[in-house]
């Protein structure tokens, strides 16, 4: 039930512009990309772990990819050549600096 739950959402957000970021869920977690293609280092940062950086694979010359052990909704974002990134997610809060965290969530 939460695959279905997820996949519609992912594809929803698709559907909606949010072609440069997206996920697929499997049993050990989820992979979370990012199509930046003119990146040149993309680092993932999360709840997970109090926001310590992890620098993203890229997989080819647009798509950068993380690998998160999850089972549980999460809070997110990117530092993209040394700024901070927020990409267009369907799920967001904002954080206690003003900014805004995209959330992953196995429940919705």
């Amino acid at each position: 039930m939460n695959k279905i739950l997820i996949f519609t959402i992912c594809l929803l957000a698709l559907c909606s512009g949010c072609a440069d970021h997206y996920y697929k869920t499997q049993e050990d977690g989820a992979r979370i990309y990012l199509k930046y293609p003119e990146a040149q280092q993309v680092f993932f940062l999360s709840s997970l772990d109090g926001y310590e950086r992890h620098e993203a694979r890229k997989t080819d010359d647009k798509i950068w990819e993380m690998l998160v052990h999850v089972d549980s909704e999460f809070k997110y974002f990117y530092i993209v050549d040394g700024e901070p990134f927020l990409p267009a997610c369907p799920l967001k809060e904002r954080d206690d600096f003003g900014s805004e965290n995209c959330i992953f969530s196995t429940e919705r």
